[in-house]
């Protein structure tokens, strides 16, 4: 898998998210910023996990309809760490987090991550 893509399963079908300037430029304009959409699928906000899932499999307007239900199928309890994932690295620019970035190994991290 490419650097930053992300894999999820999808109305029990493998799917890639992958990390683009156009879905990031999307979902901001859709969502304010990062850390909106981040509260939001946090919330377990259907539309937002459905745009999420949206412009990470690059797909078209018309298909709108059949991602949200697509992701509505699926479940969003499962789903959500997956697209928090994703949408942390459209923030790092499409990359993820190295090991550092996330605390890990890192004992001056704060709360002892």
């Amino acid at each position: 898998m490419l650097e930053g893509h992300v894999s999820i399963t999808l109305a029990g079908a493998p799917a890639t998210l992958a990390p683009t300037l156009g879905a990031a430029l999307h979902l901001t304009a859709l969502h304010g910023n990062f850390g909106s959409l981040l509260a939001k699928l946090e919330a377990y906000d259907l539309k937002a996990a459905a745009d999420v899932v949206h412009h990470g499999l690059g797909r078209t307007d018309p298909e709108k309809p059949r991602t949200t239900e697509e992701v509505f199928s699926t479940g969003l309890v499962g789903l959500t760490p997956d697209l928090i994932g994703y949408v942390i690295r459209l923030a790092n620019g499409g990359k993820p987090l190295s090991d550092t970035e996330e605390g890990v190994g890192n004992g001056d991290a704060p709360f002892g991550v």
